[in-house]
């Protein structure tokens, strides 16, 4: 299943600014795709069970997992034997301490018998810093930007991030165009974006069904000392 099919229930632009504490250990936030998660899923960290809440709106707050490959989520479902049932089963990227998870409840379990389907980013303040821009295009079109001076572009199912100096006053102006099929570039889309040396944004170019390039924006601010 592409990324974009987990973030295709975000119907809207979304412009949404998050405070996260960064703090050492092994933590990751959560984003709620197409239906809220109110506390229905819960992890197991030092043994202690972790209810998770997550929206569609707005990174969630820092929830803490277990150092392993994998981070097992569970809900309400129980076995014969009474244990519980996974409904999402999450792989860690290597090297990763801090995580992005994108969480798509399905209409039913599928093959494996889960529940959700999740894509796991990495979130470390070194893998992606403030002051930064990272473009994750979920769609199967090539895409070309140009934020403020800067000119590059971002391939299918590819991914771009880029640190960009704040202006000294107004926003940095955006302009995303898509290839076609006959390899003639539109204009999809213009817009001006604050920005500030201590935000990060996260932008995923989205491809709607009727084939145009929806983008949604999520923003961070980095915490104070």
């Amino acid at each position: 299943m592409r990324p974009k099919l987990l973030i295709g229930g975000l119907f809207i632009s979304l412009i949404i600014q998050a405070d996260a504490g960064l703090k050492s250990g092994h933590y990751f936030q959560a984003i709620a795709t197409n239906q809220v998660i109110k506390n229905e899923l819960w992890n197991l960290v030092d043994g202690k069970k972790q209810e998770i809440y997550a929206t569609r709106i707005l990174r969630s707050t820092d929830y803490a997992y277990d150092f392993a490959p994998t981070i097992t989520f569970f809900g309400d479902r129980i076995d014969d034997d009474g244990n519980p049932i996974p409904e999402a089963i999450v792989n860690v990227p290597d090297g990763a301490t801090r995580l992005l998870l994108l969480f798509a409840k399905l209409t039913a379990p599928n093959e494996r018998g889960l529940s959700y389907r999740v894509i796991a980013m990495r979130d470390d303040s070194d893998n992606f810093k403030f002051g930064s821009f990272r473009f994750i295009n979920t769609s199967q079109k090539e895409i070309a930007i140009k934020l403020a001076e800067e000119r590059f572009l971002v391939d299918s199912n590819g991914s771009n991030t880029i640190e960009i100096e704040p202006p000294e006053r107004g926003d940095l102006s955006i302009r995303i165009a898509v290839k076609d099929e006959d390899g003639v570039w539109n204009s999809c889309y213009t817009n001006g974006w604050g920005h500030r040396s201590n935000l990060r944004t996260l932008v995923f170019l989205v491809e709607e069904p009727d084939g145009r390039i929806k983008t949604m924006r999520f923003r961070q601010t980095e915490p104070k000392e």
